[in-house]
């Protein structure tokens, strides 16, 4: 994989590109700070849920978010306290006798204590209370992004703020519908632009080489010009060569019946 490869797929799934909502960044947000703030009882589920709803943007993403992000952190702390705490008599003895037995194995003794976290006291069953305590506050952040979003485009139409001329986005009203958004991104939206600046780009050019035909194509009218030469203190008309008569210029008379004044 080259470079600009690497990049594009780190901006993907790290969401540099700015996305408003996105299940795929709420399911990350969801897992990490579940697997940072668990050891909190029910606050730390609580805010992980809560960010993981707001991110989605609606109550039933909010809700399959919150739930798959939980489930997946308890999947990986089984595997990991059957392969660690199992050398401590896990599953057959209480999670928390089972990391007693690493109390003095350095960083082995805090990743035992860690996993202890995740089960109930004084057995070897997983709680699922954080699970619920994270689902529910996922719907509580899908039902506040929503709100906010439908109380933000009615205050538009209503003209309570700065932008009460404009209409409400289509962009907004076709999510609202769940149905499928112009563009995903903000990269999908500049290169439709650059795409629509190169058509016009390559039709102004067009237009220039049709207009510069069409000026080659047009007869170029010439007018007399009078070259004057001073001799011996003596001006004398001199009439340069043209072809203006033939190409019935305006000034070629008036000018001919000036030269025949002069004379006389």
């Amino acid at each position: 994989m080259d470079e600009v490869a690497l990049r594009k797929s780190l901006r993907k799934l790290f969401d540099i590109d700015n996305e408003v909502y996105s299940m795929r960044m709420a399911f990350i947000f969801g897992l990490g700070l579940s697997a940072f703030l668990w050891w909190i009882p029910i606050i730390g589920p609580a805010v992980s849920g809560y960010v993981c709803g707001r991110k989605t943007g609606s109550m039933m993403k909010g809700f399959l978010c919150a739930l798959i992000s939980g489930a997946v952190l308890l999947l990986i702390i089984k595997l990991l306290s059957l392969a660690i705490l199992g050398y401590g008599g896990y599953p057959g003895v209480p999670a928390d006798q089972a990391a007693n037995a690493f109390v003095d194995m350095g960083a082995v003794g805090s990743i035992a204590r860690y996993l202890q976290a995740f089960f109930i006291s004084g057995t070897s069953a997983l709680d699922y209370t954080g699970l619920g305590v994270a689902t529910v506050f996922g719907v509580v952040g899908g039902i506040i992004s929503r709100q906010m979003r439908k109380e933000e485009a009615y205050l538009i139409t209503l003209g309570a703020t700065e932008v009460s001329s404009r209409r409400t986005p289509r962009s907004m009203q076709l999510y609202g519908e769940n149905k499928e958004m112009g563009f995903k991104s903000f990269d999908d939206c500049i290169e439709t632009q650059r795409m629509t600046t190169n058509d016009n780009t390559a039709n102004d050019k067009q237009k220039v080489g049709n207009a510069d035909g069409a000026k080659a194509q047009r007869p170029v009218a010439t007018t007399v010009q009078t070259v004057t030469s001073t001799v011996s203190g003596n001006t004398v008309p001199t009439q340069a060569p043209t072809h203006t008569k033939a190409q019935g210029s305006p000034f070629t008379d008036i000018l001919e019946r000036s030269s025949r004044k002069k004379d006389k």
